[in-house]
């Protein structure tokens, strides 16, 4: 039997900065990524950092919207909302 469980995780990210890292505060994922956002750089750069950061393959983390917005939606491919989050408050 295969894992079939999804989610949508809302992120917002900030392109630009010093270091690049992901945090779950306040009810907030919040990923900080050293990129610009041109040609899509930031975005991929975050839909990275956030696979790595719940421990997922790159491909399992897919963009559904806000290519061009801070404030993105990803679909988490074979993880409920609850362990996803809980991956990422360790």
């Amino acid at each position: 039997m295969t894992n079939t469980s999804h989610c949508l995780l809302e992120v917002k990210v900030a392109p630009r900065s010093s270091r690049s890292d992901v945090r779950y505060e306040n009810g907030v994922i919040k990923v900080r990524v050293i990129e610009a956002p041109v040609d899509g750089r930031a975005t991929e750069a975050a839909r990275q950092a956030l696979a790595k950061a719940i421990g997922l393959k790159r491909g399992q983390v897919v963009l559904t919207s806000g290519a061009t917005a801070r404030h993105k939606r990803f679909r988490i491919e074979g993880l409920t909302e609850l362990e996803a989050l809980a991956r990422l408050g360790r």
